[in-house]
């Protein structure tokens, strides 16, 4: 075994007992998993463009409580806060909810009324089969509960907010739990921000959208330099339902993002987005995987990457259109853009059908900053690194605005802008 799979062994080891039936079979399923399983390697098919190398050589710890980290810019309510992997109720503000909606800490709600969350915890999670899945059910100690009755309207987006501080060495394992009733509608924000060091965040999110439901997420991931952030989103769709998910990647030392939908019923739609943008030597991973396992339901799949110095995007699409999925409308475009010579771009689109009346299609880019573009901008009195950030920004500026409520929109740009070089300029003059 590696370092971190020992280190990570005697935390499965160190569990405690006394919890709900459910839970702890949950657990002792994830924790067999990885045992069993280990650490991805890059014989892996689905992990042969990222190596863990660097987390395996880790020594990892139960994250210790702390307080907010310096650098931290908390978003407005309504939002609930965890710090190194816990709720901190001082920092939660949830003033805003629809009425009747519930957003609190998992730990809490399990601790509490466990017959709510009991129906909905790992009911999609591939826990058998998945590494990192299999770790985050046997050791995560909280997240967010968020369930939205009925009819509900969110008028504002609901933030769930992941802070890492003073966690060098740690390992930390979100949970959140996401259900919308039949027509609730929402936009739902997850915002992972940490300070310098190596550590590691595992995070699961799990959304179950009844008929009519309509469900917005963003995802922001700006970990600190030194860190490895996994994530899985796992999304399943009633009847009539919509769910938009966009992905914005700029922290961590490596970061991997898979995404799973599950169409499970007619004229459900899904559409997955994702922006990522890596230099040094950081790499941007994103897997997603859209099933749709009933006729007459859409998806649509845009990531780009922006990549300079040494920095590595992955991007691999599958689409499963199974037998009797008449009536598909399924698309997957991946665009990338270098910006050095020694930056490097990996893509991997897949189709699979296993029906005939299908409109199916994937497509992929890479490339470099237009040098006519670039010429007209000099010649226009832009100076060359002013210039390289405008056609950069213009090449991402497309997922940045589909970044729905005004005020994360905005955060999204400043984000960006901040990871150009001369976007200082950008930001000036905006």
């Amino acid at each position: 075994m590696t370092r971190a799979e020992e280190s990570l062994e005697r935390l499965l080891a160190s569990r405690a007992d006394g919890e709900p039936g459910f839970l702890a079979a949950h657990r002792a399923e994830g924790a067999a998993t990885f045992r069993r399983l280990k650490l991805p390697t890059t014989r892996h098919e689905d992990w042969r463009f990222t190596s863990l190398a660097g987390l395996s050589q880790l020594e990892l710890r139960r994250a210790l409580p702390a307080g907010m980290p310096a650098a931290a810019d908390l978003p407005p309510a309504p939002r609930i806060v965890f710090v190194n992997g816990r709720h901190d109720p001082a920092l939660s503000d949830l003033a805003g909810l629809p009425a009747g909606a519930v957003v609190q800490s998992l730990a809490d709600a399990l601790a509490r009324t466990p017959e709510l969350v009991e129906p909905w915890l790992g009911r999609r999670v591939p826990t058998s089969d998945h590494a990192f899945a299999g770790l985050n059910a046997a050791l995560f100690e909280d997240g967010a509960f968020v369930v939205l009755p009925e009819g509900a309207r969110a008028e504002r987006p609901i933030h769930l907010v992941h802070l890492a501080s003073g966690a060098a060495g740690a390992a930390m394992h979100p949970r959140h739990v996401i259900v919308a009733a039949p027509g609730a509608r929402a936009e739902i924000a997850e915002l992972y921000a940490g300070d310098d060091g190596a550590y590691l965040v595992n995070a699961l999110t799990e959304v179950y959208a009844a008929p009519g439901a309509e469900i917005a997420h963003y995802r922001l991931q700006r970990e600190g330099a030194g860190a490895f952030h996994v994530g899985l989103l796992e999304v399943e769709q009633g009847r009539a339902s919509r769910f938009r998910g966009h992905s914005l990647a700029v922290g961590a030392q490596l970061a991997r993002v898979e995404s799973r939908a599950l169409l499970a019923a007619e004229q459900a739609d899904c559409a997955l987005e994702g922006l990522y943008l890596a230099n040094g030597t950081q790499l941007h991973d994103h897997l997603v995987l859209v099933d749709h396992a009933s006729p007459h339901t859409t998806s649509r799949e845009l990531f780009k990457g922006v990549l300079d110095d040494k920095g590595h995007g992955v991007f691999a699409g599958r689409i499963r259109v199974r037998p009797g999925a008449q009536k598909i409308d399924a698309a997957q475009s991946s665009s990338n853009l270098l910006l050095s010579d020694d930056a490097v771009a990996d893509a991997k689109p897949q189709l699979e059908i296993d029906a005939d009346d299908v409109k199916c299609s994937h497509g992929g880019t890479v490339g470099q900053l237009d040098p006519n573009a670039l010429f007209y901008l000099r010649s226009r009195g832009v100076d060359e690194l002013t210039a390289r950030a405008l056609l950069t920004y213009a090449f991402a500026a497309e997922l940045v605005e589909r970044m729905g409520p005004a005020d994360l929109r905005d955060r999204v740009r400043r984000l960006v802008a901040s990871r150009l070089a001369g976007g200082a300029a950008l930001l000036e003059a905006a």
